[in-house]
């Protein structure tokens, strides 16, 4: 037992500045109060320390090594381990230390199937998702099985519902989750686990934080919004992010090409890096629009402050997912924070967020004539509505959101911590 005066020891593994990677923007923020009351180390991916060391390098009191230098400490029973992981390919190396070192998990997406996969590709190992099943003896849920007994669905299917966290469960000292949705998720996926608050595994769930919007000059929201040929007058419609596949992309850019007649001055930017193999979303718009007049603008990488003023600026943002597999979006709370109007879907852990700018729509074969309706009643309030209404749905959603602040929700995440350290080995 350490000595009451000397922090315990932290190891936390996790994607790191400058990956461009929301669970890495999502780390930086709690880094100041982790290096208050921990001896932190963070442990980099091979190949990529000396990057995030020159990133990192005006915070005190945080320590950057790499794998091979965390292996060379081990075994280390004084310290802790805590994994930010996600469904995200700059994740796939902390699989290789998760079961071998126990520690804390934070789960941002309670379905972690790209991850798995892509670690199995990477040992040649797809074949191992139905072996696995077999020799962890997993009892299948009912709905997974047809009328005869036998499998209704891949073992792939299966593992990513029901094994993969199961597993990451059965190493971990702690689990947290940031919504209820993934928290019934994981719960269905874990049966036979003992999950808090009085199990082996200390649980908690702790909401993804929502920073303050920070003033900006105007001359340089204004040089942005010239750069995108954005106009005063101009009603502006936002999809906010990383241009996935999974976004609705199509969705949004076919109700805006039905309704555009109907209001003029839209305007709709993609405001976002694009994943051409995801969806190509530059093609998709050269082929709605021929015409370069009135045509969608793609921004490209967005650094924070610079998504921050669009958000500021948009009238209506999108913030669509679909499917969408229990992931929480830092974008939702932002966008509305904005003073416009966002529409999002009425699935997964969306609906939980509630705000009075906030909408849901269906997905499916509904969802085209919900989001184009959803743009037209957005355009209506935008010719009623006076700019200094705007400004009190900005102080009111800026007040009614600093319970969500990292400071604020950081004492919840020290305590999840002792109580992890706590749990059984």
């Amino acid at each position: 037992m350490l000595p009451v005066d000397v922090p315990r020891r932290l190891y936390l593994f996790s994607p790191l500045p400058p990956q461009r990677n929301g669970l890495a923007d999502y780390l930086v923020e709690y880094l100041p109060f982790l290096a208050a009351d921990f001896e932190l180390y963070l442990v980099a991916e091979s190949g990529l320390r000396d990057a995030a060391r020159l990133a990192l390098g005006k915070l005190e009191g945080v320590q950057v090594i790499d794998e091979s230098e965390f292996l060379a400490r081990q075994p280390e029973p004084g310290a802790q381990t805590l994994y930010n992981l996600g469904n995200n390919a700059d994740c796939t190396y902390e699989l290789d230390y998760l079961h071998r070192f126990p520690g804390a998990v934070i789960v941002h997406d309670i379905s972690l199937f790209f991850l798995h996969q892509l670690a199995a590709q990477r040992a040649r190992a797809n074949s191992l998702l139905g072996s696995w099943l077999f020799e962890d003896g997993y009892q299948v849920p009912e709905d997974f099985l047809n009328r005869d007994g036998s499998l209704g669905r891949t073992p792939g299917e299966l593992y990513q519902e029901c094994l993969m966290l199961k597993r990451i469960a059965q190493s971990a000292r702690g689990l947290m989750v940031h919504t209820r949705y993934a928290e019934q998720r994981l719960r269905g996926a874990t049966e036979g686990v003992s999950v808090g608050p009085s199990g082996e595994v200390a649980f908690t769930r702790i909401p993804h934080f929502v920073l303050e919007v920070r003033p900006q000059a105007p001359e340089s929201v204004a040089a942005l919004l010239a750069r995108f040929g954005v106009e005063s007058e101009d009603f502006l419609l936002l999809v906010p992010g990383f241009l996935t596949g999974n976004k609705m992309l199509y969705e949004v850019m076919a109700a805006c090409h039905q309704v555009q007649a109907d209001c003029p001055g839209l305007k709709l930017l993609f405001a976002g890096e694009e994943r051409a193999d995801e969806y190509p979303v530059s093609e998709r718009v050269a082929q709605l629009w021929p015409e370069t007049a009135n045509r969608p603008v793609v921004t490209g990488y967005l650094e924070a402050e610079e998504l921050d003023a669009l958000l500021q600026r948009a009238d209506l943002s999108f913030v669509l997912r679909y499917p969408t597999y229990g992931e929480s979006s830092g974008i939702l709370p932002r966008a509305a924070m904005g003073g416009g109007r966002v529409l999002s879907v009425n699935i997964g852990a969306y609906p939980e967020f509630e705000s009075p700018q906030v909408s849901h729509v269906p997905v499916g074969s509904a969802a085209l004539p919900a989001l184009a309706q959803g743009i037209r009643d957005a355009y209506q309030a935008w010719l009623a509505d006076p700019p200094s209404e705007r400004e009190e749905r900005q102080l009111s959603e800026a007040a009614r959101l600093q319970a969500l602040a990292p400071q604020a929700l950081y004492p919840a995440l020290h305590q999840w911590l002792e109580q992890s350290w706590g749990a059984p080995a």
